[in-house]
């Protein structure tokens, strides 16, 4: 190996030093404060913490960092957060689901009921499957699980604006399926 490759080896083994050096003084510490601040979670305070690190390794130089412990914090929060959001959207999510297939109320759930969400479901997973990958696996991100359209769009190497066009034509296609739907239904119960 040349004189580079001996040099990025050695920046390697200093940058991997100083990041265990990093972890042994700020590990407990920071899953400490994410207990305290946060709960118990969900998230676990100890995988926001290791996360954090995570993001502090895939850096290739650490001497641009001017205060390690705030870099962690703020990575911390910062996952902290979209794992707070990502909840927030699958329970709204799920509420929308319940309260579009079940109606407000479901104490009782009727036979013909079950029998509607099940077609309704069936119908949205063929409308999903007649989408390009992209569109279908940016909406199923955002949607069932929770990303943020930033997140949901960098998974699948588009912008936030190109994400948030897919989301509005698969939205848009979905509901214009279950509104054809249920007005066949609607004519056919009709006549």
């Amino acid at each position: 190996m040349g004189a580079n490759g001996d040099k990025r080896a050695g920046a390697g083994e200093r940058t991997d030093r100083a990041l265990e050096r990093l972890y042994r003084r700020y590990f407990l510490k920071l899953k400490t404060g994410l207990l305290k601040t946060y709960g118990s979670g969900p998230p676990d305070p100890e995988d926001v913490a290791q996360a954090a690190f995570a993001r502090l390794s895939d850096r290739k130089d650490l001497t641009d960092i001017k205060d390690p412990e705030s870099y962690l914090w703020v990575a911390a929060r910062n996952i902290v957060l979209t794992e707070k959001r990502r909840e927030a959207v699958q329970r709204g999510n799920a509420a929308e689901v319940e309260r579009r297939f079940f109606g407000e109320t479901c104490d009782v759930i009727e036979p013909e009921r079950v029998f509607m969400a099940k077609d309704q479901l069936e119908l949205v997973m063929d409308v999903l499957a007649q989408m390009p990958e992209r569109r279908r696996r940016i909406f199923m991100l955002h949607r069932v699980h929770g990303l943020t359209l930033d997140d949901a769009g960098k998974r699948c190497g588009v912008t936030r604006t190109a994400a948030i066009r897919h989301v509005a034509v698969a939205t848009r296609l979905i509901a214009e399926a279950v509104a054809d739907a249920e007005a066949v239904r609607d004519l056919r119960a009709a006549g």
